[in-house]
């Protein structure tokens, strides 16, 4: 036995390190720390000894694996000292005199063999010794390793013991202290329950998939230790409770509702898979029958209960529960957070709560509704919830009840307020205005959440049954219908809608609903312009009868008329006052002055005060918890970005855009979000995908809703036929655009830049005439608005290009505020000289278009840049593709200087948010990077990238 054991310790264990088929995850601190101790064991050199102490499951063997590993990537001699099973062991507790003198003989001619066979490794470099589970390592062999250490102090050996916590204080426990105190040994340990990232990455290093949210809270419910995950992931996988789809596992029975939603539902055990529900049911088994029933009346209560509730639920005093919800507390089923107890995860009190007999449940939901609604704070939501369980239909007090929290919860959790309104429409007889009105609470709180087609057929069903009723009392139903079918783009129904209900109204709207003529303002503003322009003057001229909400909406009418006519001023001033007017975001919904305060701004290119209204109106729809509007700051943010020169940035924001427009099902901002996509494509020189970027936004951009996209549509139209079939084409298809003086100055407002584009595609497709009259519009457009420098300096560009008058772009790269139409002038002034008659226009030429071309590159529009590049061919000047150093392809010297700032911030820890504010940039753009950055370093994870992090 000895002699293998020897063996094991003194044998190399490199091929058990080298093919470990899992990241390690959550254990970056520990690992960090060992690698810094071998790092300064072989500087000094002098022997380190690391002890670590941690209980069962939590990881001990797989963190000794990743050292090892690590260590052998570093050139150490790995020696692999695990110990043998506690029944093959001969176990040595104590030395007496009788064995005294033989077991030291032992030890010492086990430490001088094994001193000899590391002095063999010590000749090829340092050496690390990993001694796994050493509670069970024979005490004689531990006394030799402890002897040997003592004579290899000074030599390079990285000695790691791993012990479980359980047995520190076992004679071996004792024999690593006194080794630890002699040696001033780095004691860790023990290893912290993992959370969040980690979890999710075990599971999904198992699942061979990302673990969706739910499957995550499962595995966080365990108790954090890999074991327990590893166990719970493998029983989930085997009885086929989780579903792979688009390489995302989800739970086969579907999504698990959170919050109130989950706690009024009926039955709180049915999304769980059974092998959690084992797994919970046999942790409760392990408490005392007393501490199980308090623990199974305080998940009546809820997620989170107060001690004082749970007394009175249960007829005693508090001290009475010390007890049993300190059994609890050791167990790790609750935790404890200001003045309540808090279920260790929801998925926990769930499985509690669904161990409870459904009549008992019942009667005990009873007598907490009944104890909260005595409380002179008036726990009237807590006790609503309640009574969703218990409740007799037709009872209207109860019905009250429940129909006044939901009320109350719509503002601050639509979700909470959704779930138990439609609960209540179970109870409350359909002939009461009770059901109207949780019907319509029901529908505001799925508009808010952004589940409009939910929303559209719950208000639809609730008004044939309800047809019979005083249109006065469905009123509000019908205007979160139209709300409901305006958001999801279907503004010829809203229109329908808004009209039937602003007829049927004989009173003014609640302050909390959206009234019909803001419906009706917005839904017009789809169709027709002049008709809605009409109205909004109605509104103007007679503000005595209208809310300011109603103004605000006919100011932003009369804004966005303002700009079509080119009256950039009266437009500013308008929105301006509307802003002022604004009131809630519930009642504005799609028409806030703000987001048209953004957009004008992006247009004149005032882009610091438009990212400012963006962000003031992403502010906005957060304090209002209206996640169906989730996608407008991301539109707006993603077109200032574009014209920032981001291109990544942009369409990290745009692709982020569209995906909060596909979960809210509200499209009418995706024109906006496809249309970065496209133009970024354009510029990186993908045609491909700007193409069919292109035709997704003709599609998402119907008829009925073109409006207020049409001139955008134009010009991407326009500039993708340019690009594929050259600009004969393009101004074909322009023509009868720009021959319209009205149709010209939207086009040329749209974006500032389409001015030079136009008159230098016209002039290049020998149609000078429609480049004279884009010129002479877009002089018209600057006359008019001169303190706009953007346009002054766009129709100074055309009038430049249309005379080829080189001096005209003099001073215009200060004017734009556009990093591409700075580039544009500078490569037109480098044409300009190029094509002119003077000596020194040659080399000048090639100086602009060198410095153009370098613009571009800076941008990544390498469409443009390669344009650049072959009119310096021409010019007998030859450039390279880049203008960098090449990279590799993989590896940390592959990351850009952007992706290198993005991996050095994650490795110190800071979350996407978090790196976000540091680089001034949008979550979405960090996590667009670190993608690329796992990609090129080929890992799986933060802890990976903190391990590897230079």
């Amino acid at each position: 036995m000895e002699r293998r054991i020897l063996e094991e310790l003194a044998d190399s264990a490199v091929p058990e390190t080298t093919g470990l088929r899992w990241s390690l995850h959550g254990r970056v601190d520990q690992v960090s720390r060992i690698e810094a101790l071998m790092r300064e064991s072989v500087e000094r050199p002098r022997a380190q000894v690391v002890v670590l102490e941690s209980g069962a499951g939590t990881g001990k063997t797989r963190l000794l694996l990743e050292v090892m590993a690590s260590a052998a990537r570093r050139g150490f001699a790995v020696v692999n000292g695990a110990a043998d099973q506690p029944g093959l062991v001969r176990a040595v507790t104590l030395v007496n005199p009788r064995n005294g003198r033989q077991e030291d003989d032992r030890a010492g001619a086990l430490a001088g063999r094994f001193e000899a066979q590391l002095a063999g490794h010590l000749r090829r470099g340092p050496v690390l010794v990993a001694v796994d589970d050493a509670q069970w390592t024979d005490l004689t062999l531990l006394h030799a390793l402890s002897a040997v250490v003592s004579k290899l102090d000074s030599a390079p050996v990285f000695w790691l013991f791993a012990v479980h916590a359980d047995h520190a204080d076992s004679p071996n426990g004792a024999v690593l202290r006194t080794l630890a105190r002699k040696h001033r040994a780095e004691w860790l340990g023990p290893l912290e329950p993992l959370t969040g990232e980690a979890v999710a990455g075990i599971a999904g290093d198992l699942l061979d998939a990302t673990p969706g949210e739910d499957v995550v809270a499962l595995c966080e419910s365990v108790g954090g230790t890999p074991q327990a995950i590893v166990d719970l992931v493998l029983d989930v996988r085997r009885e086929g409770c989780v579903t792979v789809t688009d390489h995302v596992a989800r739970l086969t029975s579907g999504p698990m509702s959170t919050g109130i939603a989950s706690a009024v539902e009926p039955d709180p055990g049915a999304p769980l898979p059974r092998p959690f529900v084992r797994l919970m049911r046999a942790r409760l088994r392990e408490l005392s029958t007393r501490a199980q029933e308090v623990l199974q009346v305080a998940a009546v209560l809820g997620h989170s209960f107060a001690p004082q509730d749970l007394a009175e639920m249960l007829g005693e005093r508090p001290a009475q529960l010390l007890g049993p919800l300190q059994e609890a507390l050791a167990a790790g089923l609750i935790g404890s957070h200001s003045d309540q107890f808090v279920f260790h995860r929801e998925p926990v009190w769930r499985a509690v709560l669904d161990t409870v007999p459904e009549l008992l449940r019942s009667m005990l939901h009873r007598q907490a509704a009944t104890m909260l609604l005595s409380d002179p704070r008036g726990r009237i939501e807590a006790a609503a919830v309640h009574l969703v369980h218990c409740a007799v239909p037709g009872d209207e007090e109860e019905i009250g009840t429940i129909r006044e929290a939901a009320q109350r919860m719509l503002a601050a959790s639509p979700q909470a307020a959704s779930a138990l309104a439609t609960r209540g429409l179970r109870i409350a007889p359909t002939d009461s205005t009770d059901h109207v009105a949780l019907a319509t609470t029901a529908t505001a709180a799925l508009v808010r959440l952004g589940s409009l087609s939910d929303a559209v057929e719950l208000a639809e069903e609730q008004l044939r049954v309800h047809a019979g009723t005083c249109p006065e009392f469905t009123r509000p139903l019908r205007t979160w219908l139209a709300t409901a079918l305006m958001l999801r783009g279907d503004t010829t129904a809203a229109f329908d809608v808004s009209k039937e209900t602003l007829a049927a109204t004989k009173s003014r709207s609640a302050a909390s609903e959206p009234c019909p003529e803001l419906l009706l303002l917005n839904a017009m503003s789809h169709n027709d312009h002049s008709k809605v322009a009409e109205v909004a003057n109605r509104v103007l001229d007679a503000p005595g009868p209208h809310s300011d909400d109603v103004r605000a909406a006919a100011l932003n009418v009369r804004a966005m008329a303002h700009w079509r006519e080119g009256r950039l001023d009266a437009a500013m001033s308008a929105v301006d006052e509307a802003v002022r007017l604004r009131g809630p975001l519930t009642r504005a919904w799609q028409c806030d002055p703000l987001w048209t305060r953004a957009w004008l701004l992006t247009r004149v290119r005032r882009l610091d005060e438009a990212l400012d209204a963006a962000e003031a109106a992403r502010k906005a729809i957060d304090s209002e918890h209206n996640g169906v509007l989730s996608p407008v700051p991301l539109a707006l943010r993603a077109t200032i970005l574009l014209a920032r020169g981001d291109l990544i940035a942009a369409e990290a924001d745009a692709r982020a855009g569209l995906a909060a427009s596909e979960r809210a099902e509200m499209p009418l901002y995706e024109p906006q979000l496809r249309a970065v996509l496209v133009i970024s494509a354009l510029r990186r020189g993908d045609l491909a995908q700007a193409t069919d970027g292109l035709r997704r936004l003709e599609e998402c951009a119907p008829a009925e809703r073109a409006q207020p996209w049409s001139a955008l549509v134009r010009v991407l139209s326009a500039l993708v036929t340019s690009a594929r079939r050259g600009v004969q084409a393009a101004m074909e298809e322009l023509r009868e655009v720009l021959s319209d003086p009205r149709q010209c100055r939207v086009l040329l407002l749209e974006d500032p830049s389409m001015t030079a584009w136009s008159v230098r595609t016209a002039l290049s497709a020998g149609a000078r005439d429609l480049a004279e009259t884009v010129v002479v519009a877009a002089e018209q457009i600057a006359a008019g608005n001169q303190c706009y420098a953007t346009l002054v300096a766009a129709a100074r560009h055309g009038r430049a290009l249309l005379d080829g008058d080189v001096s005209g772009l003099a001073g215009l790269e200060e004017s734009y505020g556009d990093p591409w139409a700075v580039a544009s002038v500078i490569e037109d002034t480098g044409t300009l000289l190029r094509d002119g008659d003077a000596d020194g226009d040659r080399e000048q030429a090639i100086a602009e278009l060198n410095r153009a071309m370098a613009a571009f590159d800076e941008l990544g529009a390498e469409w443009d840049s390669a344009r650049v590049r072959r009119k310096l061919r021409r010019l007998g000047v030859r450039r390279r593709h880049w203008n960098h150093e090449a990279r590799p392809e993989t590896g940390w010297d592959s990351l850009t200087s952007t992706e290198a700032k993005v991996a050095r911030l994650v490795a110190r820890g800071l979350t996407n948010r978090q790196v976000a504010s540091e680089m001034f940039v949008s979550p979405h753009t960090v996590g667009f990077h670190l993608r690329q950055i796992y990609r090129k370093l080929n890992i799986q994870s933060r802890v990976d990238l903190a391990r590897i992090a230079p």
